[in-house]
């Protein structure tokens, strides 16, 4: 067992040798460690009376470390203490170091039984102080050299001295490694410097690399988020131009529909055909409207909501829709979860969620619906460029079905994709959550394994203040009155001539003598001709020639006062976004013969209330 002292490593009692070592003014210590005490002897006599140059080592230090020392001719003298056993010799180099005195060289026997062997002795030594040099004194050793180096793994600190020894070499030697205790020392402490100074700048080079490869990363990823961007944006474009072709197809299809069914009587055979039409007609308009959420374009009626309320009435809308095989659980946050949003468009997005879950699940399975409010930081927003720091409604929809593969997840929000069989689904109503989630400035993450179901969470800004001014829809207006009755004259321009004969037909059963355009240009010239005997004018947006805003304002610089109505299939985010005027009323395609009637009704009355209340001339 080693016996118990301070280490030159332990930080409490470090090792002091900043003191210069025989250059006049310190006495270098030596420790002797040998069973013979006759040896001591000889020593103390080579030792304490000897002189000898140590030119060359002041040679070496200034070379090494830019110092110089004058020497004193004086006799050298040294401190000698004795150990008889190498555990003896331990302790003394441990309180020598507890002391701020190491000892600067040690003589060690190789032999000393019963304790120690010198191998042991040397290894111990070093343990304590790792700059103590030593001498080796020996007649005969159990080891080689080669030996002795491999079992201490050390030897810039070693030398052997054979017996019987010479007192000039044994002079010489202790003034060498006396000498030689403070260059290494020195040197030591150079190379833990320079290791400090590696480790520093590797630790600095391995951050900014790291630094680096994460801008990069996040670099990666921004362009990943641009490419997706942008290709959903590209396909939302094509959806809203798809969109305003098929309504004004569909409002030929269901106007002529509903023509030919007002003409027939529900005993004729057609009747029930045309119905048919209109019915896969409002069919089709509706997945126009998907196609117009996807593509973040839909007109939204926002306010207030509460998602918690929103998500108990789907329950009750959802339950028959998932089947009695389908479990539905809630997890709501007990406080209020406040979001400006459109309440119906939100409580259909969220339905497309739970039916494609239930879809997943072969109708048999369990559905949990949570909400929680969660604090978004800058690192997760950078995920999309919709998202701002700050509070959010997190709304989860998770389920137990069958979970998609991650190619499968990167193409999910995309119209039309979709994984089911031909005939079983559109693949547009993940669209329209995904444009209707980023019309409310919120972000829509998937999560899915396969085997183990999928969750949706859709994040929706949180009201940050309680008190905000609700949309309040204006009161619909009462048109009791027989259509037939009414009167005027009413300019209608389209460039789709089936178009023109629907409205033309409509307007003209409703009494009203029409005038047809062919696009803007032909209108403002009708206007021009019979300026007087126009009561109100029907715009399509989108003409040639001239275009229903470029009309619109040529027409009123003829007549200011002339009632304007704008139609258009295009979305409603795109018609008022400048090709409308501000505060022009618009009916979108396709339209019923009620939207029609009601919206020339009411400019038409608004028109005229206007004129009854202009003060009198002078």
């Amino acid at each position: 067992m080693e016996p118990e002292c301070q280490t030159a490593a332990n930080a409490e009692h470090p090792v002091v040798d900043d003191q210069p070592i025989a250059d006049g003014q310190d006495t270098p210590r030596i420790i002797i460690i040998d069973d013979n005490t006759a040896i001591h002897d000889d020593f103390r006599k080579i030792l304490c009376d000897d002189s000898g140059g140590d030119a060359e080592f002041d040679s070496l230090e200034a070379s090494l470390f830019g110092k110089t020392c004058s020497r004193s001719k004086a006799t050298r003298s040294y401190e000698l203490n004795s150990a008889y056993q190498g555990e003896e010799g331990y302790r003394m180099v441990c309180e020598a170091i507890d002391e701020g005195r190491p000892y600067s060289t040690a003589f060690v026997d190789m032999r000393m039984p019963p304790g120690w062997d010198g191998v042991e002795t040397i290894r111990q030594l070093w343990k304590a102080d790792p700059d103590l040099q030593v001498l080796i004194c020996t007649a005969f050793s159990d080891y080689s050299w080669s030996e002795i180096v491999d079992q201490l793994g050390n030897s810039d600190q070693l030398l052997i001295l054979r017996k019987p020894f010479d007192a000039a070499e044994v002079s010489q030697i202790a003034a060498a490694m006396t000498k030689k205790r403070k260059p290494t020392k020195a040197s030591r402490n150079t190379v833990a410097k320079l290791e400090q100074i590696v480790a520093r700048k590797t630790q600095e080079i391995r951050r900014e690399m790291k630094q680096r490869e994460e801008a990069q990363q996040r670099l990666l990823e921004k362009e990943e988020q641009l490419r997706e961007s942008q290709k959903l944006e590209a396909v939302g474009m094509l959806a809203g131009g798809i969109a305003h072709e098929f309504n004004n197809l569909m409002q030929i299809i269901l106007s002529y529909a509903q023509f030919g069914l007002d003409s027939s009587s529900t005993d004729d055979a057609i009747h029930e055909d045309l119905k048919c039409i209109l019915k896969a007609g409002e069919r089709a308009t509706a997945l126009t409207r998907q196609l117009l959420g996807f593509s973040r374009r839909k007109a939204l009626s926002c306010v207030n909501v509460d998602v918690n309320h929103v998500i108990a009435e789907l329950v009750d809308l959802a339950q028959p829709l998932l089947g009695s095989r389908i479990q539905i659980h809630q997890n709501l946050h007990p406080s209020t979860t406040m979001v400006h949003a459109d309440s119906s468009e939100l409580q259909q997005a969220l339905l497309n969620c739970c039916i494609n879950s239930r879809d997943s699940m072969d109708a048999a399975g369990e559905l949990s619906i949570s909400t929680e409010l969660v604090d978004l930081d800058e690192a997760y927003c950078r995920r999309d460029e919709v998202l701002v720091p700050g509070r959010y409604v997190c709304i989860s929809i998770s389920d137990t079905g069958c979970g998609m593969p991650p190619d499968v997840v990167s193409h999910i929000f995309e119209p039309f994709y979709t994984t089911k069989d031909v005939g079983t689904g559109t693949g547009l109503g993940l669209a329209m959550v995904y444009g209707l989630v980023k019309q409310h400035q919120g972000h829509i993450d998937v999560e899915s394994e396969v085997g183990l179901g999928t969750t949706f969470r859709i994040y929706l800004p949180a009201m940050t203040s309680p008190q905000m001014v609700e949309v309040v829809a204006p009161a619909p207006i009462d048109h009791h009155e027989d259509f037939e009755t009414i009167g005027g004259t009413i300019l209608v321009a389209d460039d789709e001539e089936l178009l023109r004969q629907v409205s033309s037909r409509i307007l003209q059963r409703a009494g009203f003598n029409v005038m047809l355009a062919c696009d803007g240009l032909e209108a403002v010239e009708l206007v021009s001709r019979k300026s007087n005997g126009i009561d109100l004018a029907v715009l399509d947006v989108m003409m040639p020639n001239l275009t229903g805003r470029e009309a619109c304002a040529r027409i009123r610089s003829i007549n200011p006062d002339l009632p304007v109505l704008f139609c258009t299939g295009h979305d409603p985010e795109v018609a008022r976004a400048g090709e409308v005027p501000a505060g022009y009323p618009i009916v979108h395609k396709p339209f019923t013969a009620e939207d029609l009637l009601s919206s020339v009704r009411s400019l038409l009355d608004q028109h005229e209330n206007a004129i009854q209340v202009q003060p009198l001339s002078t």
